[in-house]
């Protein structure tokens, strides 16, 4: 198993009331972190990627999940994001307010 993963999952009720496409949300996430070199391993029902043992697979990583929770569609259609780190997780949802807040004084 990768020693990263990324794992997200949307709800389809508010994917509706946002008025976009699943399959929009997936190809615009998918695109960015196939773009820094990091494996989708799944895209069902939780769209996940792992780290593939590069030098920047961890900041890339963090620089697009920072990026997707500064969009509103992100974080009004996303029902989890999970950071796990050898076996450890970190609920990046969670942790909106405070990301933003310190996003905005960056």
């Amino acid at each position: 198993m990768a020693k990263m993963q990324v794992r997200f999952s949307f709800d389809d009720k508010l994917i509706e009331k946002k008025g976009v496409k699943r399959g929009d949300i997936y190809y615009t996430i998918k695109k960015n972190f196939i773009q820094k070199g990091l494996q989708c391993v799944s895209d069902d029902e939780q769209l996940i990627f792992e780290d593939m043992g590069n030098e920047n697979d961890y900041g890339n990583m963090w620089a697009i999940i920072l990026a997707l929770v500064d969009c509103d569609w992100f974080t009004d259609c996303a029902s989890s994001c999970v950071f796990v780190e050898n076996g450890k997780k970190e609920d990046v949802l969670a942790q909106v307010p405070e990301i933003k807040r310190i996003m905005a004084t960056a």
